[in-house]
């Protein structure tokens, strides 16, 4: 696109005064679709940054629920555990 709009303003440096006019028009749409492209580039750079932060941020909630599930789990079994040990004692 920037080489388009070289070309276009070497064009109508060399061009007549009635084709200036049109080449001025086609320059000033290519620049404000330029300024467009760039617009929404920069969303969609923004956009992916912000769904990359949130996922880590999801990532990390799960690590530290599942760490916390595990360490529920080994509390119970150990619990379990000195409770069969208990009942054996008791029952001999």
């Amino acid at each position: 696109m920037d080489r388009q709009l070289d070309d276009l303003n070497c064009q109508q440096q060399q061009a007549g005064i009635e084709a200036q006019a049109t080449l001025a028009r086609d320059i000033a749409a290519l620049q404000q679709v330029r300024r467009k492209l760039v617009k929404s580039r920069d969303l969609a750079v923004r956009a992916h940054q912000l769904e990359q932060d949130t996922n880590s941020v999801a990532k990390e909630q799960a690590r530290a629920r599942q760490r916390l599930l595990g360490l529920s789990l080994c509390a119970i079994s150990l619990l379990g555990g000195i409770a069969l040990i208990a009942y054996v004692v008791v029952n001999l």
